[in-house]
């Protein structure tokens, strides 16, 4: 008998979620500081951007085939109602991300996407008319309150960079409502829709690239007083590093988002921002005071407030999701998955029954550890408690 039959399943699973997270943290950590050491020797955030779409397909496209993930073509009509649209929304989102991300320190960028709650509610209201309990209004507090503070002690602060973190997280939490939908619809996979939309984003952002970012390139290249510095091989590197990295991040993301509940992964992520903000406080040496780290924090638990408020408003309509999937996509789907934005999908697992989307299921094991579910529509209305295990 195997060490791995010797070792109890809850057992695996904890080793598995806490080794999922380790990495996680360390990925992200060292995918935000390599962006921004890239930008400060380097101030190209359109190239970038280019280049982390371009590597999402590359990477994307021979996972799939690894892993026999179903393919599902989209109709004209969904091509030209929500791809199009999400992958220019994406583009916009994407050079904002780290045109902020060059102008303010990277502490500051993750506190200022910590408001992508706020947008979420507001444009849920606006658009689908849909109303929120009084608890997630009140978990929306602070929120606002953290990136506030944060922004009016923040000794590095641009108004220009803050503006685009702000822009970048209003325009996810739009792309949410769009990508929503059409899983809803097509049943494809998140993974081949981020490698479709990054496709098409990236020839979107290519030309504004082109006559931007390589046009000063190609002039500063053999100029000696040029403020920018030329292209060169270690350029190149850290490029291919940040899509690399970028990757590895989202495929962590999809790990955890499919093995953990919405409250778990709600803590992994909170945990995983501080993680972030506080190694780069320590690798880049950016100044802080104790009032703006009280700001960062406080955003970020009131994002943990939120995610419960939503948590305890599912339990109370008996439909409690089982994974973060089930609620909003994050920016971890569309950015390189950070793209906050999941769908009703679990992780693959080690089971060989494909699902309605290509993925696979895991085991099933009811306890009493978990509130109602609601059956499918063709079952009777009977309700279970039910805790899921992946093999």
């Amino acid at each position: 008998m195997g060490f791995r039959h010797m070792v109890a399943p809850g057992c695996r699973f904890k080793v598995r979620v806490i080794s999922i997270c380790l990495f996680w943290y360390v990925i992200s950590s060292a995918s935000s500081i390599t962006n921004k050491v890239l930008l400060q020797s380097y101030p190209y955030p359109m190239t970038l951007a280019l280049s982390n779409l371009m590597w999402v397909p590359l990477y994307s496209i021979p996972l799939l085939r690894v892993w026999e993930f179903k393919a599902v073509k989209l109709t004209s009509s969904q091509y030209n109602k929500y791809l199009t649209p999400i992958s220019a929304g994406k583009a916009l989102a994407v050079v904002s991300a780290y045109f902020s991300l060059w102008k303010v320190p990277v502490s500051y960028a993750h506190t200022v996407k910590a408001s992508m709650p706020l947008f979420a509610v507001l444009l849920s209201r606006v658009l689908l008319k849909e109303k929120q309990t009084y608890k997630v209004y009140f978990s929306l507090l602070p929120i606002v309150a953290g990136v506030i503070i944060a922004s009016a002690t923040e000794l590095s602060f641009s108004f220009s960079g803050m503006f685009s973190a702000l822009f970048s997280t209003f325009t996810y939490s739009l792309l949410n409502i769009l990508v929503k939908k059409l899983l809803k619809e097509s049943e494809i996979h998140p993974i081949r829709l981020l490698a479709m939309n990054s496709q098409l984003a990236a020839i979107m952002v290519f030309p504004f690239w082109l006559f931007n970012d390589a046009l000063t390139m190609t002039r500063n290249i053999g100029s000696i007083d040029s403020t920018s510095p030329s292209p060169d091989l270690w350029m190149l590197c850290l490029l291919a590093m940040t899509g690399v990295l970028s990757f590895l991040q989202s495929v962590c993301a999809f790990s955890l988002i499919h093995e953990l509940t919405a409250l778990s992964y709600a803590v992994c992520n909170a945990t995983k921002r501080i993680t972030v903000i506080g190694s780069s406080l320590l690798t880049l040496h950016n100044p802080v005071t104790g009032t703006n780290v009280f700001g960062m924090v406080l955003s970020i638990l009131g994002v943990f407030c939120y995610n419960r408020a939503k948590q305890a408003e599912k339990l109370a309509s008996h439909s409690l999701p089982l994974t973060r999937s089930h609620q909003v996509l994050s920016e971890s789907t569309l950015i390189a998955l950070d793209t906050t934005q999941e769908n009703d999908l679990m992780y693959w697992a080690s089971s060989n029954r494909p699902s309605y989307n290509g993925s696979r299921l895991g085991d099933f094991e009811y306890s009493n550890n978990y509130q109602y579910d609601k059956m499918d529509d063709i079952s009777k209305e009977q309700h279970n408690r039910r805790h899921v295990r992946f093999a």
